[in-house]
């Protein structure tokens, strides 16, 4: 049940890639209506994969941003999205785009068109301080100005990227007065996103380590201080914002597990990369963790793991592998619905 009922959807940040889809995929069917992913779409082939996939995977109301990491949009990738917009209008998907301010201006009459047959256009202002400079204020107020002459309803994502590791009382009530300038302006609902994942494990050696949840605990210190705003939670998941599909092939040999808990992320981390392996901390979890450990039925991601530690399942229908990326998004996104949100 929504410990937030009168606040928009949770949106986790969500790349699109097979192990991200999978978790999309398994998101339990009750829990599916308070979820609004943001899908970054980031090449070329992601583009033609979400065509031919987004359909079967997540029929549902979704965002997506075809920018780069620093919210850029190349000539390449705006007429991808056009091409995106354009099939989601023809086959019905209730997908709308996500645009930094900046660019909204220059997407044309094509863009408006489409987007007018789309449920709205999320605008992600992307801040890299808890202050919200004057231009950046004029700027998403000349962005709904322009959708609103337009016609197109319009939501607003407040991005901070990296989340603040640490935060005073008076930071909090500054923001939370920069968020309530930003309410002003009239869009239909406000988000707060951030990511506190971090970018390397390399500081967890072969054991476990856990990693605070800034992202949760900022966003609720900021939601208590400005309650009636009803600002929306989001998140960047078990992924941290600096990742980049750069990063992609320096995935490390061995294997981690990352579990989501109230305030921080459990981390088992074990010395290699084999089935025995992931089986080994797989059974950590599960035994040593009773309290924790949310059983089977709980997301797709805490069945896999109660498969994988139950030494009567057959080892060859064990799931491995990166199958670790889609349990970890998968219990996460459930936890943060079913627990918090």
């Amino acid at each position: 049940m929504a410990k937030f009922p009168k606040h928009p959807q949770y949106i986790p940040i969500i790349k699109w890639q097979s192990w991200e889809q999978r978790a999309l995929e398994q998101v339990d069917t009750s829990l599916r209506p308070r979820v609004r992913p943001c899908i970054e779409v980031r090449t070329s082939k992601q583009h033609l994969n979400l065509m031919s996939k987004l359909q079967k995977i997540w029929p549902h109301e979704v965002l997506v941003d075809y920018s780069n990491p620093s919210g850029q949009l190349t000539h390449t990738r705006q007429a991808e999205l056009l091409d995106f917009l354009q099939h989601a209008v023809q086959q019905k998907i209730p997908a709308s785009p996500v645009l930094g301010p900046a660019y909204l201006a220059t997407m044309g009459a094509k863009f408006v068109k489409l987007a007018s047959a789309l449920p709205f256009v999320a605008i992600r202002l992307r801040l890299n301080a808890l202050t919200l400079p004057l231009d950046k204020l004029q700027l998403v107020q000349g962005a709904f100005a322009w959708l609103k002459a337009a016609g197109i309803k319009g939501t607003l994502i407040v991005d901070l990227g990296v989340s603040p590791k640490d935060w005073q009382p008076a930071q909090v009530a500054s923001f939370g007065q920069d968020l309530r300038s930003l309410a002003t302006i009239g869009y239909e609902s406000i988000h707060l996103i951030s990511g506190a994942y971090p970018a390397s494990l390399a500081s967890v050696k072969t054991g476990t380590a856990n990693f605070q949840r800034s992202d949760w605990l900022f966003w609720s210190d900021v939601n208590a201080n400005v309650p009636d705003l009803a600002v929306g939670f989001g998140d960047y998941g078990t992924l941290s914002p600096e990742w980049t599909e750069k990063i992609l092939e320096l995935r490390s040999n061995r294997i981690a597990l990352r579990y989501t808990r109230d305030n921080n992320w459990l981390i088992l981390r074990a010395d290699g990369k084999t089935t025995s392996d992931s089986i080994a901390i797989s059974e950590i979890l599960v035994n040593s963790y009773p309290n924790d450990f949310k059983g089977a039925g709980y997301s797709f991601g805490d069945l896999l793991l109660s498969e994988r530690s139950d030494p009567n399942f057959p080892l060859k229908k064990k799931r491995c592998g990166h199958y670790h990326i889609t349990e970890a998004w998968s219990h996460h996104i459930a936890y943060v619905l079913r627990e918090q949100y």
